[in-house]
Protein backbone atom coordinates (compact mmCIF):
# COMPACT_ATOMS: atom_id res chain seq x y z
CA UNK A 1 0.00 0.00 0.00
CA UNK A 2 1.52 3.31 -1.12
CA UNK A 3 1.80 6.39 1.11
CA UNK A 4 -0.96 8.24 -0.74
CA UNK A 5 -3.21 5.21 -0.30
CA UNK A 6 -2.46 5.15 3.43
CA UNK A 7 -3.36 8.85 3.66
CA UNK A 8 -6.64 8.12 1.88
CA UNK A 9 -7.44 5.39 4.37
CA UNK A 10 -6.80 7.62 7.38
CA UNK A 11 -8.87 10.45 5.92
CA UNK A 12 -11.77 8.18 4.93
CA UNK A 13 -12.03 6.38 8.28
CA UNK A 14 -11.09 9.17 10.71
CA UNK A 15 -14.60 10.49 11.42
CA UNK A 16 -16.99 8.65 13.71
CA UNK A 17 -20.13 7.37 11.99
CA UNK A 18 -22.94 6.91 14.55
CA UNK A 19 -25.30 5.82 11.76
CA UNK A 20 -22.97 2.92 10.97
CA UNK A 21 -22.98 1.95 14.65
CA UNK A 22 -26.78 2.01 14.76
CA UNK A 23 -26.92 -0.14 11.62
CA UNK A 24 -24.55 -2.78 12.99
CA UNK A 25 -26.25 -2.97 16.37
CA UNK A 26 -29.83 -1.80 15.81
CA UNK A 27 -30.83 -3.34 12.48
CA UNK A 28 -32.14 -6.70 13.69
CA UNK A 29 -31.05 -8.70 10.64
CA UNK A 30 -27.58 -7.17 10.41
CA UNK A 31 -27.02 -7.38 14.18
CA UNK A 32 -27.82 -11.10 14.00
CA UNK A 33 -25.31 -11.68 11.20
CA UNK A 34 -22.74 -9.60 13.10
CA UNK A 35 -23.20 -11.73 16.21
CA UNK A 36 -22.77 -14.88 14.15
CA UNK A 37 -19.59 -13.51 12.60
CA UNK A 38 -18.21 -12.91 16.09
CA UNK A 39 -19.18 -16.33 17.43
CA UNK A 40 -15.56 -17.46 17.84
CA UNK A 41 -14.74 -14.51 20.10
CA UNK A 42 -15.18 -14.69 23.86
CA UNK A 43 -13.60 -13.69 27.15
CA UNK A 44 -14.28 -15.17 30.56
CA UNK A 45 -15.04 -13.16 33.70
CA UNK A 46 -11.83 -11.68 35.07
CA UNK A 47 -9.98 -11.89 31.74
CA UNK A 48 -8.64 -8.83 29.91
CA UNK A 49 -9.97 -8.32 26.39
CA UNK A 50 -8.69 -5.85 23.77
CA UNK A 51 -10.13 -4.85 20.41
CA UNK A 52 -7.61 -3.28 18.04
CA UNK A 53 -9.34 -1.02 15.52
CA UNK A 54 -12.59 -0.79 17.46
CA UNK A 55 -14.31 1.74 15.19
CA UNK A 56 -17.49 3.05 16.78
CA UNK A 57 -17.69 0.07 19.12
CA UNK A 58 -20.25 -2.13 17.36
CA UNK A 59 -18.27 -5.33 17.87
CA UNK A 60 -17.99 -4.67 21.60
CA UNK A 61 -21.75 -4.14 21.84
CA UNK A 62 -22.60 -7.23 19.82
CA UNK A 63 -20.10 -9.25 21.88
CA UNK A 64 -21.55 -8.12 25.22
CA UNK A 65 -23.10 -11.49 26.20
CA UNK A 66 -19.85 -13.35 25.47
CA UNK A 67 -17.48 -10.97 27.24
CA UNK A 68 -19.61 -10.25 30.31
CA UNK A 69 -17.41 -9.95 33.36
CA UNK A 70 -14.22 -9.43 31.36
CA UNK A 71 -12.23 -6.20 31.57
CA UNK A 72 -12.69 -4.57 28.15
CA UNK A 73 -10.27 -2.21 26.40
CA UNK A 74 -10.16 -0.79 22.89
CA UNK A 75 -7.96 1.25 20.58
CA UNK A 76 -8.56 3.09 17.32
CA UNK A 77 -6.47 5.58 15.36
CA UNK A 78 -9.55 7.87 15.18
CA UNK A 79 -9.95 10.11 18.22
CA UNK A 80 -13.64 10.62 17.40
CA UNK A 81 -14.29 6.89 17.41
CA UNK A 82 -12.29 6.31 20.59
CA UNK A 83 -14.34 9.02 22.33
CA UNK A 84 -17.57 7.37 21.16
CA UNK A 85 -16.44 4.04 22.62
CA UNK A 86 -15.47 5.69 25.91
CA UNK A 87 -18.92 7.29 26.06
CA UNK A 88 -20.38 3.77 25.91
CA UNK A 89 -18.42 2.80 29.00
CA UNK A 90 -15.38 0.99 27.53
CA UNK A 91 -11.88 2.39 28.18
CA UNK A 92 -10.45 3.30 24.78
CA UNK A 93 -7.24 4.90 23.57
CA UNK A 94 -6.47 6.78 20.39
CA UNK A 95 -3.45 4.86 19.12
CA UNK A 96 -1.88 3.34 16.05
CA UNK A 97 -2.31 -0.42 15.75
CA UNK A 98 1.43 -0.79 15.15
CA UNK A 99 2.34 0.99 18.40
CA UNK A 100 -0.06 0.00 21.16
CA UNK A 101 0.05 1.86 24.51
CA UNK A 102 0.09 -1.34 26.57
CA UNK A 103 2.82 -3.37 28.22
CA UNK A 104 3.60 -6.77 26.81
CA UNK A 105 1.70 -9.83 28.04
CA UNK A 106 -1.30 -7.75 29.14
CA UNK A 107 -4.36 -9.37 27.53
CA UNK A 108 -5.98 -12.80 27.54
CA UNK A 109 -7.84 -12.21 24.27
CA UNK A 110 -7.38 -9.79 21.36
CA UNK A 111 -9.74 -9.10 18.45
CA UNK A 112 -8.67 -7.52 15.15
CA UNK A 113 -11.59 -7.12 12.77
CA UNK A 114 -11.72 -5.53 9.31
CA UNK A 115 -8.41 -3.78 9.91
CA UNK A 116 -5.58 -5.59 8.13
CA UNK A 117 -6.76 -4.70 4.64
CA UNK A 118 -6.65 -1.00 5.58
CA UNK A 119 -3.10 -0.75 6.93
CA UNK A 120 0.26 -0.48 5.14
CA UNK A 121 2.13 -2.71 7.61
CA UNK A 122 0.00 -5.74 8.37
CA UNK A 123 2.96 -7.61 9.88
CA UNK A 124 3.52 -4.87 12.45
CA UNK A 125 -0.15 -4.97 13.51
CA UNK A 126 -0.02 -8.72 14.08
CA UNK A 127 3.31 -8.48 15.87
CA UNK A 128 1.88 -5.87 18.24
CA UNK A 129 -1.20 -8.01 18.83
CA UNK A 130 1.05 -10.95 19.69
CA UNK A 131 3.22 -8.77 21.94
CA UNK A 132 0.35 -7.60 24.16
CA UNK A 133 -1.11 -11.09 24.47
CA UNK A 134 -0.27 -13.08 27.57
CA UNK A 135 1.56 -16.36 26.90
CA UNK A 136 -1.17 -18.72 25.75
CA UNK A 137 -3.47 -15.75 25.04
CA UNK A 138 -5.93 -15.91 22.14
CA UNK A 139 -5.99 -13.82 18.96
CA UNK A 140 -8.98 -13.61 16.61
CA UNK A 141 -8.66 -11.90 13.23
CA UNK A 142 -11.78 -11.36 11.12
CA UNK A 143 -11.28 -10.21 7.54
CA UNK A 144 -13.22 -10.06 4.27
CA UNK A 145 -12.21 -12.48 1.55
CA UNK A 146 -11.28 -10.69 -1.65
CA UNK A 147 -12.22 -13.75 -3.71
CA UNK A 148 -15.88 -13.37 -2.74
CA UNK A 149 -18.05 -11.65 -5.41
CA UNK A 150 -19.79 -9.35 -2.90
CA UNK A 151 -16.54 -8.29 -1.25
CA UNK A 152 -14.79 -7.79 -4.59
CA UNK A 153 -17.67 -5.63 -5.84
CA UNK A 154 -17.53 -3.47 -2.70
CA UNK A 155 -13.78 -3.11 -3.05
CA UNK A 156 -14.09 -1.97 -6.65
CA UNK A 157 -16.92 0.45 -5.83
CA UNK A 158 -15.25 2.08 -2.80
CA UNK A 159 -11.63 3.08 -3.19
CA UNK A 160 -10.99 3.00 0.57
CA UNK A 161 -11.99 -0.69 0.54
CA UNK A 162 -9.65 -1.58 -2.34
CA UNK A 163 -7.36 -3.49 0.02
CA UNK A 164 -9.99 -6.22 0.26
CA UNK A 165 -8.97 -7.43 -3.18
CA UNK A 166 -5.68 -8.69 -1.71
CA UNK A 167 -7.28 -10.11 1.42
CA UNK A 168 -7.21 -13.90 1.71
CA UNK A 169 -7.05 -16.61 4.38
CA UNK A 170 -3.73 -17.85 3.01
CA UNK A 171 -2.10 -14.45 3.33
CA UNK A 172 -3.39 -13.88 6.86
CA UNK A 173 -2.26 -17.35 7.94
CA UNK A 174 1.26 -16.75 6.67
CA UNK A 175 1.42 -13.35 8.40
CA UNK A 176 0.12 -14.73 11.70
CA UNK A 177 2.64 -17.56 11.55
CA UNK A 178 5.43 -15.04 10.92
CA UNK A 179 4.26 -13.10 14.00
CA UNK A 180 4.95 -16.19 16.10
CA UNK A 181 1.36 -17.24 16.71
CA UNK A 182 0.62 -20.95 17.08
CA UNK A 183 -2.36 -23.32 16.84
CA UNK A 184 -3.62 -21.37 13.85
CA UNK A 185 -6.93 -22.19 12.20
CA UNK A 186 -9.25 -20.49 9.71
CA UNK A 187 -13.04 -20.74 9.51
CA UNK A 188 -15.05 -19.43 6.54
CA UNK A 189 -18.11 -17.32 7.31
CA UNK A 190 -21.00 -15.71 5.39
CA UNK A 191 -20.81 -17.39 1.96
CA UNK A 192 -22.62 -14.61 0.07
CA UNK A 193 -23.55 -11.71 2.39
CA UNK A 194 -26.02 -9.97 0.07
CA UNK A 195 -27.75 -8.45 3.10
CA UNK A 196 -24.74 -6.19 3.61
CA UNK A 197 -25.66 -4.48 0.33
CA UNK A 198 -29.45 -4.85 0.25
CA UNK A 199 -29.80 -3.57 3.83
CA UNK A 200 -26.85 -1.19 3.79
CA UNK A 201 -27.59 2.00 5.68
CA UNK A 202 -26.37 4.17 2.81
CA UNK A 203 -26.38 2.03 -0.34
CA UNK A 204 -29.48 -0.08 0.29
CA UNK A 205 -32.84 -0.13 2.06
CA UNK A 206 -32.23 -1.05 5.73
CA UNK A 207 -35.94 -0.73 6.54
CA UNK A 208 -36.54 -3.96 4.60
CA UNK A 209 -35.24 -5.77 7.69
CA UNK A 210 -38.55 -4.94 9.38
CA UNK A 211 -40.55 -6.85 6.74
CA UNK A 212 -40.86 -10.59 7.51
CA UNK A 213 -41.04 -11.59 3.83
CA UNK A 214 -37.88 -9.60 2.99
CA UNK A 215 -36.03 -11.20 5.89
CA UNK A 216 -37.16 -14.65 4.76
CA UNK A 217 -35.94 -14.03 1.21
CA UNK A 218 -32.56 -12.79 2.41
CA UNK A 219 -32.14 -15.80 4.70
CA UNK A 220 -33.08 -18.16 1.87
CA UNK A 221 -30.59 -16.58 -0.54
CA UNK A 222 -27.75 -16.47 2.00
CA UNK A 223 -28.48 -20.02 3.15
CA UNK A 224 -28.53 -21.36 -0.42
CA UNK A 225 -25.13 -19.74 -0.99
CA UNK A 226 -23.61 -22.25 1.45
CA UNK A 227 -23.05 -24.44 -1.58
CA UNK A 228 -20.37 -22.00 -2.77
CA UNK A 229 -16.86 -23.42 -2.38
CA UNK A 230 -15.56 -22.37 1.03
CA UNK A 231 -12.50 -20.57 -0.39
CA UNK A 232 -15.01 -18.11 -1.90
CA UNK A 233 -16.99 -17.32 1.26
CA UNK A 234 -17.31 -13.66 2.23
CA UNK A 235 -15.38 -13.59 5.50
CA UNK A 236 -12.81 -15.69 7.25
CA UNK A 237 -12.06 -15.95 10.96
CA UNK A 238 -8.45 -16.69 11.85
CA UNK A 239 -7.71 -17.91 15.35
CA UNK A 240 -4.38 -18.48 17.06
CA UNK A 241 -2.52 -18.24 20.33
CA UNK A 242 0.66 -16.72 21.60
CA UNK A 243 3.07 -19.52 22.48
CA UNK A 244 3.18 -20.27 26.21
CA UNK A 245 6.39 -19.63 28.06
CA UNK A 246 8.84 -22.51 28.14
CA UNK A 247 9.53 -24.49 31.31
Amino acid sequence: MQKDEHALQREYWSAADPEHLRWQTGNAYIAETEAQLLDQVAASPGERFLEIGCGEGANLRNLAPRVAGAALFAVDFSLQKAILVVSAGVPAACADATWLPFAGSTFDSVLVRDLLHHVPDRAAVLSEAARVLKPGGRLTVIEPNGKNPIMAAMALAIRAERGMLASSPERALAEARAAGLIDLSVLPRQPLPVSRIVLHYRLGAPSLARIPFARAVLRAVESAARFLPRPLWGYFVLRGRRAPRGP
